[in-house]
């Protein structure tokens, strides 16, 4: 499964959504923000993890015809996939 975050920046912080699920996150920096998207979709898909669904987080920018001088000039995208851990013997 693919999951794609939108990512903005708003009033200093950082924020995404998922396109198609109701996943919403924010933080106050770029890894604060990849960080709690990471946590916030494997809550999210806990079960489908589980079973072995593997997960694939894109992370894009979106698109805004508004920019202040005051906003970052970053741009970032980052993909990781999440699978189901194992245990060991």
């Amino acid at each position: 499964m693919i999951v794609e975050f939108k990512t903005y920046f708003c009033d200093g912080w950082w924020g995404a959504h998922a396109t198609g699920h109701s996943i919403y996150t924010q933080g106050k920096t770029v890894g604060d923000l990849i960080d709690n998207i990471l946590e916030a979709t494997e809550l999210h898909f806990e079960e489908e993890i589980e079973k072995g669904e593997p997960i694939t987080i894109i992370t894009t920018p979106e698109s805004s015809a508004e920019t202040t001088s005051d906003m970052p000039v970053i741009k970032f995208e980052y993909k990781v996939d999440i699978i189901a851990k194992t245990a060991s013997c």
